[in-house]
C-alpha cells in the first residue's frame, strides 16, 4: 500500500496517472487496491488544491520479490532476506543470527533538496546487550540508510536506525566512521511487534547531522539488520521504500 498526506484543504485523495494515449485517467476508489495499479509514468505525481505535488522518485514493495536492484553488503556472516505474504501484503524480513549484512540500490545522483523518504518497518526485540555507541556490541535489529555523492572517500551516509538505548529523536556517530551518522526514529522494545509508519525530511536531516543546508545527490538506499557483536537472533521487516521530491506551488 502507498502512504501518501493530502493538504488539510483537500478533504478527499485525488490520484492521477497518465495514460499511453496523451490523456489523463482519473482513477476512482483506489484506496484499497494500490498495489494492482500499474502506473506508466517515471514517476507518481500527487497534487491536491494546488498546494503540494509529489513526485515518487524511487519505490519498492516487495510486491514482486527482492529484485535485482537490490546488492548485498556484506560485513560478517550473511542476514538472512527473505520476502514474506502477510494476508494481502508482501513484505521484506531480514533476519540476523550472529550477522551483519545488508541489501543496498544505487540511485543516478538523486537531488537531496526537498526530498522525502517514508517507510515502514518492524522489530522482534533490539539486540539483547546491544549498544549505539561501542564498536563490539553495535548491533541494530533496523536500520535504513541514504548515501550521498562524494569526491573524496567513502559515501557520507544517513542512517534511520532502531535505536538500542539511545532516545528517539537523539543523534549519534557510527564508533567507527564519522562518514556514517545516525538518528533515532525509533528506540527500544516498546514498540517491538508492531508496523511503524516513518517519513523524514532528508535536507532537514542533513543539516542536523552535518551542519550544511546544501546535501550532495542521492546515490544510494539501503537497509541492515546486524547481529554479529551481541551474536544474538534478532528480526527486522522493511516495506513501502519510498523516495519522493515534495514541491510547493506558488
Amino acid at each position: 500500500m502507498l502512504f501518501m498526506n493530502a493538504a488539510p484543504q483537500c478533504g478527499i485523495f485525488m490520484y492521477i496517472r497518465v495514460c499511453p494515449h496523451g490523456g489523463r485517467c482519473a482513477l476512482r476508489s483506489i484506496l484499497f487496491n494500490m498495489r494492482r495499479l500499474t502506473w506508466v509514468t517515471l514517476g507518481l505525481v500527487l497534487t491536491c488544491s494546488g498546494e503540494t505535488s509529489r513526485t515518487v522518485l524511487f519505490r519498492e514493495d516487495f510486491e514482486s520479490g527482492v529484485s535485482s536492484r537490490w546488492k548485498p553488503i556484506k560485513f560478517s556472516g550473511e542476514t538472512k532476506y527473505v520476502v514474506v505474504r502477510e494476508k494481502t501484503n508482501s513484505f521484506l524480513e531480514g533476519r540476523a543470527q550472529s550477522s551483519a549484512t545488508g541489501l543496498g540500490a544505487e540511485l543516478k545522483e538523486v537531488p537531496a533538496e526537498d526530498a522525502t523518504i517514508s517507510w515502514k518497518w518492524k522489530i522482534d526485540k533490539i539486540p539483547p546487550g546491544a549498544s549505539d555507541d561501542k564498536k563490539n556490541t553495535f548491533d541494530h535489529t533496523a536500520r535504513l540508510f541514504v548515501a550521498f555523492k562524494t569526491l573524496l572517500g567513502p559515501p557520507r551516509s544517513i542512517n534511520y536506525v532502531w535505536a538500542n538505548r539511545t532516545e528517539s529523536g537523539k543523534t549519534f556517530h557510527h564508533p567507527s566512521s564519522n562518514r556514517s551518522r545516525f538518528i533515532a526514529v525509533e528506540s527500544g522494545n516498546e514498540k517491538a511487534g508492531r508496523w511503524i509508519i516513518e517519513r523524514r525530511d532528508i535536507a532537514k536531516d542533513w543539516k542536523t547531522l552535518f551542519g550544511d543546508e546544501n546535501p550532495p545527490p542521492i546515490v544510494g538506499i539501503g537497509f541492515m539488520t546486524d547481529s554479529d557483536g551481541t551474536e544474538s537472533t534478532v528480526t527486522g521487516c522493511y516495506d513501502e521504500i519510498v523516495l519522493e521530491k515534495t514541491a510547493t506551488k506558488k
